[in-house]
């Protein structure tokens, strides 16, 4: 058995528990390399250290945080489902309190076009679940993802992510996903810009789709986002977005809308896609939809919910504090967009 030295410096330093973790947890951690502090507290926009330093938090858990650090509405609603006996683990069973997350939820959505699929708790686990459901519904399985685009870092939702950081270290992801171009009409990746490299690559997709000459079989899906966010916070233009809509429609491919980050007013309405006036049939949300606690959760057309019974499971998929702490994020929502 390892034994973790005594160390000499003063307990009340950052140093301290930066040195210790150092010692106790793996490499692969990340904020504590370009944040070295260790956090003591936490309100609203701020964060303290262990010092008795206050910082600014823009980070706010990756987008978790919608209301900030320990706001008293969700607080509070910890503590109500603490109080009234609920279990805390009930994997998908039925609780008045899941029905009411699941019928406040679907109301962003339009009415009886929607159903809702829960997933483990992460946004990797919504992207995979969503591209699994896509092969099942079309029988396909080839998968396009876009350039700059970032869906998780388990190994199938690496594969669709563009960022070649984490994955060079990998091989042997995901077969079938090809990348395509986002638009960027500052960097654009054709070296036009403007309006004129929107509508390149717009036609670029259609054709990409449509000529039996370009060497891709028709995908199972579409997967992007709205707004990237790891990729440098790049908006999709609107007409490039109603283009794919169009052509993934008339195709018969699925279109899935990755909001874990972008989503629940981060872009001044609900959903980032919304600014395009588009419906996608397969929308992925994690992060804030759980309030700041663990939650993952697909919205499904209808159409397009070709899943069996416990044909996607997840032990951690019925979090009852993530729904309660959900509730006031999507409270929240509908009222500041009144």
């Amino acid at each position: 058995m390892t034994t973790i030295p005594v160390n000499p410096i003063n307990q009340a330093t950052n140093e301290y528990y930066l040195t210790r973790q150092n010692e106790m947890e793996s490499n692969v951690r990340s904020y504590p390399r370009k944040l070295p502090l260790a956090i003591a507290k936490a309100q609203g926009c701020w964060v303290t250290d262990v010092e008795g330093n206050e910082y600014l938090d823009c980070l706010a858990g990756a987008g978790t945080l919608a209301l900030g650090h320990n706001h008293p509405a969700v607080i509070q609603a910890i503590q109500d489902v603490l109080a009234s006996g609920l279990p805390l683990h009930t994997l998908d069973l039925t609780t008045p309190l899941k029905d009411a997350f699941t019928e406040e939820l679907l109301s962003f959505f339009p009415k009886g076009e929607y159903r809702l699929q829960f997933c483990g708790p992460s946004g990797a686990d919504g992207t995979e679940a969503a591209i699994k459901l896509a092969k099942t519904y079309t029988g396909r399985g080839n998968v396009i993802a876009f350039s700059g685009g970032y869906h998780g870092m388990t190994h199938g939702s690496l594969s669709m992510t563009g960022n070649l950081n984490a994955k060079n270290a990998v091989q042997n992801l995901m077969a079938g996903v090809q990348f395509m171009p986002y638009p960027h009409e500052y960097r654009c990746p054709l070296g036009i810009g403007g309006e004129a490299g929107v509508d390149a690559l717009t036609y670029y997709f259609e054709n990409f789709i449509e000529d039996v000459e370009s060497g891709v079989v028709k995908p199972a899906a579409v997967i992007l986002e709205a707004i990237q966010g790891e990729g440098g916070v790049v908006t999709a233009p609107v007409k490039w977005l109603q283009k794919i809509r169009e052509v993934t429609k008339k195709h018969g491919i699925v279109l899935i809308l990755d909001e874990v980050q972008a989503g629940f007013c981060r872009s001044g309405k609900m959903f980032a896609f919304e600014h395009a006036g588009i419906e996608p049939d397969v929308v992925v949300m994690s992060k804030a939809v759980g309030g700041s606690l663990p939650l993952a959760v697909l919205a499904i057309k209808k159409e397009f919910d070709a899943w069996q019974p416990a044909g996607h499971t997840g032990t951690f998929r019925g979090n009852q504090l993530a729904m309660a702490t959900g509730s006031k994020i999507n409270g929240n929502c509908r009222t500041s967009g009144e």
